[in-house]
């Protein structure tokens, strides 16, 4: 279990912490609103209980609609932004593939090596999977992309999510893995584990940047279905994890 443990440590690191930071910033401003707004609603509320005892005869239901209002009120002041949300959704994709990766860890017996949530050289981006193992490294970046009703599909060769097209998010994921390429100075393949939307079984192939797009739940048969490749033994993948964790290191 401690492998497995080992294995997902980091995921979703720092799509966590900006979700953190991102609400923090909105709960200080809501806070500050909430200084000169709720004085107002609470007298809002209570002069609708008044009525409403008024009217009623029953003093308790005043009472309880004032309640009501002024914790509906609370729930709009306080209420979490879409941007937030999405980074909070993304980091727990980020343990999902990481979860689904981890028996290649402990069942491998140091064939392969996962690395998760790298610090980019040079840069502020993340790398959120790195993969060593027998078919050379992979890069798999996560996309929480939770909409059942749109579809992921190729059109006019790019990859569109719904009526959205996901081009230049492709490239980014093909600059990445070049970057981590560069780093570790051998070829890294570049995949995207999609969860929650719909991907046509075997994945799609992303023309002109060599992007493979797959559901997140069949990342690990990929992983063990492709070509060995030559020179890739486990102390290569064990020497490689330790340049990585180097040259790489945790973004968080």
């Amino acid at each position: 279990m401690h492998a497995t443990r080992g294995s997902r440590r980091g995921a979703g690191a720092s799509a966590q912490r900006m979700a953190r930071t991102i609400r923090g910033a909105e709960r200080r401003r809501q806070h500050r609103r909430a200084r000169w707004i709720l004085p107002f609603v609470a007298a809002a509320a209570g002069f609708a209980g008044y009525g409403a005892s008024e009217a009623t005869g029953r003093w308790h239901a005043g009472v309880a609609l004032g309640a009501v209002l002024f914790v509906l009120a609370l729930h709009r002041l306080y209420r979490t932004s879409g941007r937030s949300r999405s980074w909070r959704t993304g980091a727990r994709g980020e343990r999902r593939t990481a979860r689904h990766l981890a028996p290649l860890s402990w069942a491998g017996k140091g064939r392969w090596a996962i690395l998760h949530d790298r610090q980019v050289p040079s840069s502020r981006a993340n790398l959120d999977t790195i993969v060593l193992g027998p078919c050379g490294a992979v890069y798999v970046d996560t996309k929480a992309w939770m909409s059942q009703s749109s579809k992921v599909r190729m059109r006019d060769g790019q990859l569109w999510y719904g009526r959205f097209s996901q081009q230049r998010s492709m490239d980014t994921v093909r600059w990445e893995a070049d970057r981590a390429a560069a780093v570790l100075n051998c070829p890294v393949r570049a995949v995207v584990a999609v969860h929650g939307a719909a991907i046509p079984p075997g994945g799609l192939h992303v023309p002109g940047n060599g992007v493979t797009v797959l559901q997140a739940r069949e990342l690990r048969s990929y992983l063990r279905r492709l070509p060995h490749e030559h020179g890739w033994s486990r102390r290569r993948v064990q020497v490689t994890r330790l340049k990585a964790n180097v040259l790489l290191p945790p973004a968080s």
